[in-house]
Parts: structure tokens; sequence; C-alpha cells
């Protein structure tokens, strides 16, 4: 059995397939769907609104410095909640995409959502192979994995169904407990490790998650969500932080135990 960790997927289930085996325990990172690609403005919100709404409303998001957070986020819901029957045939693209997700896994997979994820769509859809991991520990071939789904609001988030409020969020932290392998979509409050050089912008990271690892001293904590940092890994400690990857533009799974940084 190998331990095949992948995050960021984006619509990538063709090549995903083609990474897992059978006899793979996949542990899936969250950010399943591909709403739009800011680098090439494919996915589902452009094949329903035009080019020119969807370059409106990510014009003023898609740096980082300078930007009126605030106006970004009203002016992203503003081109969204516009049409109803746009928004509503977004939500059928959503679950077919889904749909198709689950039907690229051939193997046994332990799956958390992402900022970007429906968590309730993704429940639905989960037949026997998958288990769907809010917070919890499962054992996988004699070491414990901690799981948390979804991601906190933070600056640069709009309101998307696998967000949550940060009071919440740490709540799922504090509730897990100590684990050999700490599995999240949201990075930890590591600067290296939470600014996209792509974007301009720093996501962030959670200050929770970062206490946790001090806390507990993980020997891994997986993650995704920031798709092109400028470390994709950085020890902490005796703990490896390693970013899974934007699997949809490198289309390879990682390997558990990963390659670590320098200290």
């Amino acid at each position: 059995m190998t331990i095949k960790i992948i995050s960021d997927i984006h619509g990538a289930y063709t090549a995903l397939g083609e990474q897992l085996e059978p006899d793979d325990t996949a542990i899936l990172l969250g950010d399943y769907v591909n709403l739009i690609d800011f680098q090439t403005l494919e996915g589902i919100m452009a094949d329903v609104y035009s080019r020119e709404e969807v370059v409106r409303a990510l014009s003023v998001f898609g740096k980082g410095n300078g930007v009126n957070r605030d106006e970004a986020k009203k002016l992203i819901r503003d081109v969204v909640t516009s049409d109803p029957a746009k928004a509503a045939r977004v939500g059928e693209l959503v679950l077919a995409s889904y749909t198709e997700l689950f039907a690229s896994i051939p193997c046994r997979a332990y799956m958390i959502y992402g900022n970007t994820d429906n968590p309730q769509m993704v429940r639905n859809l989960a037949d026997g192979n998958v288990e769907i991991i809010e917070t919890g520990v499962v054992e996988i071939d004699g070491e414990r994995f901690g799981f948390i789904s979804g991601s906190p609001r933070g600056p640069w988030t709009v309101g998307l169904p696998g967000e949550m409020d940060i009071e919440e969020y740490d709540r799922r932290v504090r509730l897990l407990g100590p684990v050999d392998v700490l599995c999240t979509h949201y990075p930890p409050a590591v600067p290296d490790l939470t600014f996209d050089t792509y974007a301009d912008r720093d996501e962030a990271g959670s200050v929770a998650l970062l206490e946790y690892i001090e806390e507990h001293e993980p020997t891994y904590h997986y993650f995704g969500h920031v798709h092109h940092p400028r470390e994709t890994s950085e020890r902490l400690g005796s703990t490896c932080l390693v970013n899974a990857g934007f699997f949809r533009e490198h289309r390879t799974a990682l390997i558990h135990p990963a390659n670590c940084g320098p200290t």
C-alpha cells in the first residue's frame, strides 16, 4: 500500500485517476472543483458568466498590494449574485464536477474539504470507498492521521461554502488532540508557506495550527491552499511542514513520507 497526498485538484480528475492505484490509500486535502483558474480564466464560472464579468470580478482581486479587500469581495459577490439563473447553473455544474471526481477515485480515500468546496454536496456524493472527515483521527498503516476540513475566514475570503468563522476553525484544531500526521487544507501561519508568489499576496495561515504543531509536534503536517508558495516545505522543530501542491498544475501525487525542507 502507498499513501498518496493530493491537494487542490481543481477539476484535474483524469490526472487524479492516473495517479491512483486500487491498492493505494489517497488522502485528499480539498479544493476539488475548478471554479475559476486565475491564470487561464478557465473553469465553471467562465462557462456560465461572460469573460467580461469574470475579468471584472477578478481584476481587483488578483494582486495583494494596494487592493481594497472589501471592494474586491463585494464586486465578486455582485457578479455571482446578479443573475439567479446563472447562479443555479453554477450549482448544477459543481454537482456534475463532484460526480466526476468521485468516479475517478479507484481506491480507499480519506477526504477533507477546502474553502472552495461545497461540504453538503461532498457528503451526499461520497461512496463506500471515500470517507469525508470534518475533524477526526484515522489510523493508517500504524500511524495516526488527523484531519481538519475547511478554512477560516481571512483577508481574502469571499464567503465560499468551505469557509467558516476563525473561532470555529480554531475549535476544530483544539478538538483534534495529538496525532502523528496532521492533514489540513489551510496552511499554518508560516510566512514562506503562506505567501503566494503568483497572486502576490499573503494568505495569512492559521495561528491555531501553528500553536497545535508547537504543542503536539506531529511528524508531518500536509496542507494545500497556497498554489505558488515561496517554499513548499519547511521544518518547525521536529515537524515537517509540506505543501502537498497545486495538483491541477503538476499532476503528481505526493508520497508519504515526503522529503522535507531545511531546518
